[in-house]
């Protein structure tokens, strides 16, 4: 499989204009239905960013390779004994609003080992919506970047004998193989005023052993060149509001700090810039919801 290397794009957000944010009693509400007309194909493609092409079809070798492994766990959460899903979390319009998406579900197709049926929700400006899709992975290629191996955890049965760091490492590297996926994603929000069509794509980095265990690969430092900027997982493109049709762009990430490669240097302070600068307070980063389950029908405070 040929190597590839995937550059990230400079975050070009839309120049539209955003509206007030709703009052806290918003927060969880059920509203009527909008009464829209039905999107134009000449909307949908405008919100479809072109970031894949006819070409980009995976061969025969990368299906197989689908076929037996299944990333639906590394698409929804870090840790598959553990019910809370991945926050991914970023910006969303020009003004860099906080964002964040979830996927509460994550089902790989039984016929078609490239697809993966999602569901989950997403958060913005005290707004829940659910959503609902498909990530349809196009490109599948040898990941030609340095990574981090300390997620890297033998399994129960390679009992391993004690040794330094850098030897654990290197034994790592010769078990596993680092790759890198990038999905066409598709979601779309339940039908309610300003609920929306999100289009684009989604860059997964895992690495796969030899007897087929499977782990996100992140890489020490963060760096803009590298596909997801070296988090885990990234998902990036447009959104069609269904009420207004307006079209804004979004970003979201494992690691926020991946998902701004253009503001990096003004968004975060402090030592290794993982602080979130004050003068981004009021676009939502000064009520980060670390104790609320938003994404739960219920929400419930957490200790």
């Amino acid at each position: 499989m040929k190597k590839a290397i995937m550059s990230l794009l400079v975050l070009g957000l839309a120049a539209c204009q955003s509206r007030p944010g709703p009052t806290i009693t918003e927060q969880y509400s059920t509203v009527e239905t909008p009464k829209t007309a039905s999107i134009t194909p000449n909307e949908l493609l405008a919100v479809s960013a072109s970031y894949f092409t006819a070409a980009d079809t995976l061969p025969a070798q990368a299906k197989a390779m689908l076929q037996q492994i299944n990333l639906s766990e590394l698409w929804r959460s870090f840790n598959n004994t553990d019910p809370k899903p991945l926050i991914l979390e970023g910006f969303f319009g020009p003004d860099h609003y906080r964002f964040e998406v979830v996927f509460t579900q994550v089902r790989r197709d039984n016929k078609q080992p490239e697809v993966y049926h999602v569901e989950g929700k997403t958060h913005y400006r005290k707004n829940v919506r659910p959503f609902s899709g498909t990530l349809i992975i196009r490109q599948l290629a040898d990941l030609n970047a340095s990574w981090d191996y300390d997620d890297f955890v033998p399994a129960q049965t390679e009992l391993l004998p004690p040794d330094t760091v850098e030897a654990r490492y290197e034994r790592a590297r010769q078990q596993s193989h680092p790759y890198t996926a990038r999905a066409e994603l598709q979601l779309k929000e339940a039908l309610t005023p300003d609920s929306g069509i999100f289009m684009g794509e989604a860059i997964l980095n895992f690495f796969v052993t030899d007897t087929h265990r499977i782990g996100y690969v992140v890489e020490p430092v963060l760096n803009p060149q590298h596909p997801a900027g070296g988090a885990a997982i990234l998902l990036r493109g447009s959104r069609l509001n269904q009420s207004t049709r307006q079209i804004k762009q979004f970003v979201v990430a494992s690691d926020k700090f991946a998902a701004a490669p253009d503001i990096y240097q003004d968004f975060g302070v402090g030592e290794r810039s993982h602080q979130v600068s004050p003068k981004y307070a009021h676009l939502g980063w000064n009520e980060e919801w670390q104790n609320e389950e938003w994404w739960t029908d219920s929400p419930k405070a957490t200790l």
